[in-house]
């Protein structure tokens, strides 16, 4: 049997200066179909590169927001429900550094695989309608929510399995809002709520309002927790994950950022069009907030100077598409739209995935090490 060599926070000496690579994921719903073809792409040109390392392995945190979260894990957590990567462990060596009287260690092992990004559009093809499955009401939504949580729920554990964040391969974390605190929360493998089972994490994320009821826990201190989507409060994850990588990473001296979007276009509203009041503002404000969010997001990153920011977003349809929207038509606007925008965001793609491969330490992983396991050898 092997077992676990927790990494975080070791690194090779001669990685000076110290820089750190993040994987964001948008919440969207159904448009998560956007991302997980991106991440299939990102993977297959990784390769394409000469790089047969995981996909996961790279990033030294992965953050999603909602169906974002379902991706993150998806990718990060081994041993799930979802088919796992083909191809051999990888063998790799970490050397950490000499820090005053603390010696210089050599940790061998291998990098494991763990939910295959290839698959990944096809858990929405193959479970969006069952998930979005309206069951008849007298009064529709205006005293209940718009679908039972019961096959989102059921989806998750067939995805999930039991398993905790904590056993995430790399450093990974949901954002969820918990309305009785009033504050954002973020689950994670690493802090308070590594315990949680990593199902529960991506219910919490995904319980948006009007939607899936609150996914009701106690906190790590044991307080009641009513937890809904974190698209409330970071819809783009990227900057909720640059506060925590500066956490666990205090002595990184720049970041790179490989934001993935689900293509939500930009909101604009000219109030003079429109009528006042709340039937006049009622479905802009719904529809202005995520965006004027989002947008704050893109302008915060872009200012701080030890971050490398690299969104992948654009328009991939003339229709809006609706979170929920699983017709087929519309699902298959999203699956070729997904391969438009990667084709028109290729070069910056191409750039971030050349620093990618050239990594010689991944720091940030952890690695199944076997008792007798020598890579000299010996």
């Amino acid at each position: 049997m092997g077992r676990w060599i927790d990494l975080l926070g070791h690194r090779n000496a001669a990685s000076e200066p110290e820089e750190r690579f993040i994987l964001s994921i948008d919440g969207g719903g159904i448009r998560g179909i956007i991302p997980a073809i991106i991440l299939a792409r990102l993977a297959q040109d990784l390769k394409g590169l000469g790089d047969d390392r995981p996909l996961y392995s790279h990033f030294d945190l992965v953050a999603g927001t909602s169906t974002g979260a379902l991706l993150s894990l998806g990718i990060t957590l081994p041993g799930l429900g979802i088919r796992q990567e083909a191809g051999e462990r990888t063998a790799v060596r970490h050397i950490s550094r000499k820090v005053f009287f603390r010696k210089e260690e050599v940790l061998d092992g291998y990098i494991v695989r763990a939910g295959d990004p290839a698959c990944l559009a096809g858990l929405y093809l193959d479970n969006a309608k069952k998930i979005f499955h309206q069951k008849g009401r007298l009064f529709g939504t205006v005293f209940a929510d718009k679908y039972d949580a019961a096959s989102l729920e059921d989806f998750l554990l067939a995805s999930y399995g039991d398993v905790r964040l904590s056993a995430a391969l790399v450093p990974c974390l949901a954002v969820a809002y918990d309305s009785l605190s009033g504050r954002a929360v973020v689950l994670s493998s690493y802090n308070e709520w590594k315990d949680m089972e990593a199902r529960c994490a991506a219910r919490a994320s995904s319980a948006a309002p009007l939607y899936f009821p609150p996914f009701y826990t106690r906190d790590p201190e044991g307080r009641q927790a009513a937890l809904l989507d974190g698209g409330l409060v970071a819809n783009d994850p990227a900057l909720v994950a640059y506060c925590e990588a500066r956490r666990l990473y205090p002595h990184c001296s720049r970041f790179h950022i490989l934001s993935l979007s689900t293509a939500r276009g930009i909101y604009t509203f000219n109030p003079q069009e429109g009528l006042t009041g709340i039937a006049g503002w009622a479905e802009p404000v719904m529809k202005m907030y995520p965006s004027a969010q989002m947008s704050l997001v893109e302008q915060s990153l872009s200012c701080l100077p030890d971050v490398v920011y690299t969104r992948i977003s654009g328009s991939v349809s003339r229709e809006k598409i609706r979170l929920d929207d699983t017709r087929d038509e519309s699902m298959r606007i999203l699956v070729e739209g997904a391969g438009k925008l990667y084709e028109e965001k290729k070069a910056e793609i191409i750039a971030y995935l050349t620093r990618l491969a050239s990594r010689t330490s991944l720091p940030g992983v952890r690695l199944e090490r076997e008792d007798a396991l020598s890579l000299t050898g010996n």
